[in-house]
């Protein structure tokens, strides 16, 4: 193996057992300290990895105030039920010239659907045959 390989091996393994070596396999562990007294990158690495650890370690004890967790989910309760109010009296807030919009889009939207829509007969009292072209746009679009 080359010495990038082995590194990126030991890099791997840090990564996924941190650098306390009692975690490890007692093969791969032999492996990371025979490594370790002959390359300085991976010192560095093992360096990194002890800071990290350290401080996952220090994060996991810190002292948390009695009660915080049910603050906090008492607080995204209190928002949820804050924004379903909101959406219940949008109409209120509305009324009805928001009513009024909603109704007229709908509308404009079913009119222009009917009015846009091509009729087959049209085109085919016209003599305009769309089949094989229709086909070759279907086509198009699956590619």
């Amino acid at each position: 193996m080359s010495d990038r390989s082995v590194l990126e091996t030991f890099a791997a393994r840090l990564g996924a057992r941190g650098a306390d070596f009692s975690r490890w396999s007692p093969e791969h562990a032999a492996e990371a300290r025979a490594l370790l007294v002959r390359s300085a990158e991976a010192r560095a690495l093992e360096a990194q990895t002890r800071a990290l650890d350290d401080l996952i370690a220090r994060a996991a004890t810190a002292d948390v105030p009695n009660g915080l967790a049910f603050r906090i989910v008492a607080d995204v309760a209190s928002r949820r039920s804050e924004r379903f109010e909101w959406l219940l009296g949008s109409p209120r807030r509305f009324g009805l010239a928001g009513a009024s919009f909603g109704a007229a889009a709908v509308a404009a939207g079913v009119l222009i659907g009917a009015f846009a829509t091509p009729q087959t007969s049209d085109y085919a009292s016209a003599g305009v045959d769309f089949g094989p072209a229709l086909v070759v746009a279907v086509a198009d679009e699956d590619i």
